[in-house]
């Protein structure tokens, strides 16, 4: 009786692994190297996340850097304490999946599919670098139209356009 247990393990182990080895040829080499992190993340300013000891900065966006200054609401505010606290809010309380697209950059979402760039993006706190897909152009475009946030902001010497002077620099 303990043999027939003992082969039927045996077996079950030997399937097991051959459909793991199934599995992996079916990844293929274009997931090889390619970077996962998963788990609860912090915000650090308005494009960087801290996640497993890590710094994540997220792809294909630019924010305001900590202490920038603008005009907003008629007060002078620091834009980049802001636009990471429009971070805090996207991945309080969430698990966050970042995958490596670039030697620094990761492409984050929350567990449920959330682009976190796109999300600030969408609140007006980053505008997309160029390299950035079409579908954050039309994002920024929108936040644009309803003048969210760094898009109803001046730069501290009164001028308009604090959210467009970001798109300039990258």
């Amino acid at each position: 009786m303990a043999e027939k247990q003992h082969r039927t393990l045996r077996f079950a182990i030997r399937s097991m692994a051959a459909v793991s080895c199934a599995a992996a040829a079916l990844i293929g080499p274009a997931q090889a190297g390619t970077e996962i992190m998963r788990g609860p993340a912090a915000a650090t300013d308005g494009r960087t996340l801290s996640m497993n000891g890590r710094q994540l900065k997220l792809a294909n966006i630019t924010v305001p850097e900590p202490g920038a200054e603008c005009l907003l609401r008629g007060k002078l505010r620091d834009c980049g304490k802001f636009a990471r606290l429009g971070l805090i809010e996207l991945v309080v309380a969430a698990v966050i999946e970042c995958r490596k697209t670039g030697q620094d950059t990761y492409r984050c979402k929350t567990e449920d599919g959330y682009d976190l760039a796109l999300g600030q993006i969408h609140a007006g706190w980053a505008v997309p670098t160029q390299s950035a897909p079409a579908h954050y152009f039309t994002k920024m475009n929108e936040a644009k139209a309803k003048n969210r946030m760094l898009w109803s902001a001046s730069r501290t010497d009164g001028k308009p356009g604090y959210a467009s002077s970001l798109l300039k620099k990258h």
